[in-house]
């Protein structure tokens, strides 16, 4: 009787990225394409543009929970506290809406967005309260 190996190495397909250079990203014409370009903005800290592209999805989509998240993570990198809080706030109320169909999806980005305010209004990120009483 003859076995497989388990140990043999499989070959791994390798997938096309998408270049993190926001340079090399082309001129977005959607929403996708903003966020895409916005992340690969944020990842290199040139969080002025970040924010140009957020905003510009969020023209694009005012219910887009990632964006508005996007944009708080954006804010609080570039200090703006008050502003990070509402852009949090406003991701944490269209998670309530249920914008997001995904209820893992909701629960990790109701807490992160919680972290974000509860840090940026109180210095610590203080979940303990949300998760108890959420799950």
């Amino acid at each position: 009787m003859k076995f497989a190996n388990p140990f043999k190495k499989k070959s791994i397909k390798k997938a096309e990225s998408i270049p993190l250079d926001p340079n090399e990203i082309p001129e977005p014409t959607d929403l996708a394409g903003y966020l895409r370009r916005g992340w690969a903005y944020h990842s290199r800290a040139q969080n002025d543009r970040a924010e140009q592209d957020f905003r510009q999805a969020l023209a694009l989509a005012p219910d887009t929970v990632d964006s508005q998240y996007a944009l708080g993570l954006v804010l609080k990198a570039q200090g703006r506290k008050s502003e990070a809080i509402e852009a949090f706030k406003k991701a944490v109320e269209l998670l309530d809406a249920g914008k997001v169909e995904d209820h893992s999806t909701t629960e990790m980005l109701h807490r992160l967005s919680m972290g974000h305010i509860n840090e940026l209004s109180l210095g610590d990120w203080n979940l303990e309260e949300q998760i108890w009483h959420r799950i």
